[in-house]
């Protein structure tokens, strides 16, 4: 069960891969114990019933949409939305905020933590249900008791695409157990932080002890095996800081030698990017590594040219009502999370996303909001979700075909 590296080349202070092996093949038995295979040939193509349903309901937003731009109405119906289920977390990421310069688990202790029931959850799920994708996120997502059964609840009555954002600490110990016996076939693509293979510098990173890290490792490698038996992406979400930034070669080369989906992104500071790094030499070079990558079919988040744009950042139009951000509350940041001056909407007060919008849009209009005028949200943000709402935007002005949406979209579903 050891692994096959080419590309990649351990270092000190690197795991030793064989045990870690070792270990992730003795719980992927018993989480396939557990779960209940089932025989699908359909699942996990474009053919599944959820990847039918949401390329559907894409395209009709996307026709509806497509009538907005051309009045200049940028009220768009939500391709997707991010849901912060919960401030609450195991991990204090040294370059992560809640994109307005505060940690998760400081919210949360602060008291900001009064997380939706499941109940009410389920409301958001019904009132969100025109949208597309969900990306389920935190805080840590998984600390939420009521993941599992809000996860089925939203594939089976509504086919929502699922992602789930997660540190990846627990979720190795929770597939294991009944309530999560579903998790990953209703989960179409698992998204965990992997920021370093340097254990100390992980776990520092982290604020946790190295033994956590090392179960971090652990469960992508127990979910690169369990890809075998449920269909499901398995993807590294890499945040490249000026420290880092050979780490990031490593896992580069580390995921593309087992398959594992890359997806990359530059550190913002609050909501602009880090432009010392953008300008950073050894940074450029890893640019240009990952789009080399990309170019000859290594499994990446996006396409070559959304991976550029993203990564040589040189500013993009966001469009932010392209997609929602959803506090822990149920409430929308409106127009985005970003923009500390906006407004929150209650989504649980409305019978659906539309009339939420509506009334959003009545008290603060989203159209041209960003860029650095008048009314506008003086924000450059390089996080991966606006840099697809400029992509997406480009199809909604230049046409489905020409702009290559549906080329990022397949490769999202597949």
């Amino acid at each position: 069960m050891f692994p096959r590296f080419k590309l990649y080349k351990p270092k000190a202070h690197h795991p030793d891969w064989g045990q870690l092996s070792r270990e992730a093949a003795e719980l992927a038995i018993k989480i396939l114990k557990n779960a209940k295979l089932k025989t699908n040939y359909l699942q996990g193509t474009l053919f599944q019933r959820r990847k039918v349903i949401t390329l559907l309901r894409t395209l009709r937003n996307m026709v509806g949409n497509k009538l907005k731009m051309a009045k200049g109405d940028h009220n768009f119906m939500p391709l997707f939305y991010i849901w912060t289920m919960t401030n609450n977390c195991n991990f204090r990421c040294t370059y992560c905020s809640n994109h307005r310069g505060q940690l998760y688990p400081d919210l949360y202790n602060q008291g900001y933590n009064k997380d939706l029931t499941t109940e009410q959850a389920k409301q958001l799920l019904r009132v969100m249900k025109r949208s597309s994708v969900i990306y389920w996120c935190g805080g840590e997502p998984t600390i939420r008791k009521d993941l599992p059964e809000l996860l089925d609840y939203a594939s089976k009555k509504f086919n929502y695409f699922n992602m789930i954002n997660t540190n990846g600490s627990i979720i190795g110990d929770l597939l294991i157990t009944p309530r999560y016996r579903n998790f990953l076939f209703n989960m179409d693509v698992v998204i965990i932080s992997l920021d370093s293979l340097t254990i100390p510098q992980l776990s520092d990173m982290y604020k946790v002890g190295d033994s956590v890290s090392q179960k971090v490792l652990r469960n992508i490698l127990t979910l690169r095996i369990l890809q075998n038996y449920i269909p499901f992406k398995l993807s590294a979400n890499t945040v490249i800081t000026k420290e880092t930034i050979q780490e990031c070669n490593d896992i580069l080369d580390f995921c593309n030698d087992l398959g594992i989906t890359f997806s990359p992104v530059s550190a913002n500071i609050d909501h602009h990017a880090d432009y010392e790094l953008l300008r950073d030499t050894e940074y450029q070079v890893l640019v240009k590594r990952i789009i080399n990558r990309a170019e000859k079919g290594y499994p990446m988040i996006a396409s070559p040219r959304m991976l550029e744009k993203i990564l040589d950042f040189r500013g993009f139009n966001c469009f932010p009502v392209v997609f929602d951000h959803v506090d822990y509350t149920g409430e929308i940041f409106w127009p985005c999370k970003a923009y500390k001056n906006g407004i929150m909407i209650n989504a649980l007060k409305y019978k659906s996303v539309k009339q939420a919008h509506k009334a959003a849009g009545k008290r603060l209009n989203p159209n041209n909001f960003h860029g650095s005028g008048p009314n506008q949200c003086k924000g450059n943000c390089a996080w991966m979700q606006n840099c697809v709402t400029d992509t997406y935007a480009e199809a909604l002005r230049l046409g489905f075909m020409k702009s290559g949406i549906f080329k990022e979209i397949k490769g999202l579903l597949n």
